[in-house]
């Protein structure tokens, strides 16, 4: 449906999935539908696209701090609570599948999971707690298998290019981080109003700036 009515060619109130891959990534498309239950009416509107859009964000940038932890050292036993609890969604993860493929129930869980990894992130980065490397690992898992499942992140995965972006973004940081000791704070903003325009947000985090696509 759109908008609460029936899609017909006569009533001219239609799209096809090439219609919308040009205005969304086909990523977007696939979890939008996978929030509605198959059997469930699906109601399409640009709103709840964006919306949908905005929620892979959320857990994009879930990956995007786990990815940053991921080659932290730390033996401290911090993450077993986390680990256990990433174990229990992934259980109901599992069984919303199973429940006639509940992918809309199954990607709650997920979302579950990943704002207790964005907690345990903030906690690791403000210094709060030390860093737990093996059960962050199994917890690091669990979210991977579960997005594998959906099938988010694949895009991104395939738009790797050998680290080139990260090298470039590193030197461009470095730059505006120089003009910004030199209280150069025009040329620091132009940097930052630049990338911001490009899509790009620097975070000033207590490990240095990191970066992510708006």
């Amino acid at each position: 449906t759109i908008h609460n009515e029936k899609m017909s060619k006569s009533k001219n109130n239609f799209f096809t999935v090439k219609d919308i891959l040009k205005e969304y990534p086909g990523e977007v498309i696939r979890f939008f539908i996978l929030q509605t239950h198959y059997r469930s009416p699906l109601d399409f509107s640009d709103e709840r696209l964006k919306e949908a859009q905005t929620s892979l964000a959320r857990l994009q940038n879930t990956k995007a701090y786990i990815d940053e932890l991921a080659g932290k050292e730390g033996d401290d036993d911090t993450a077993a609570e986390l680990a256990s609890k990433a174990e229990a969604l992934r259980k109901e993860f599992y069984e919303a599948m199973e429940d006639d493929f509940n992918t809309a129930l199954a990607i709650s869980q997920m979302f579950a999971l990943s704002k207790d990894i964005n907690i345990y992130y903030q906690e690791v980065t403000n210094g709060t707690k030390a860093f737990d490397a093996a059960d962050f690992k199994k917890v690091a898992d669990i979210y991977a298998e579960m997005a594998e499942i959906i099938g988010i992140f694949e895009q991104q995965e395939k738009a790797e290019d050998d680290g080139l972006t990260d090298k470039l973004m590193e030197i461009i940081i470095t730059l505006r981080q120089d003009a910004r000791k030199e209280k150069n704070w025009a040329v620091a903003d132009k940097i930052r109003d630049a990338l911001k325009d490009a899509g790009v947000v620097l975070e000033d985090t207590p490990n240095g700036v990191r970066w992510k696509k708006a």
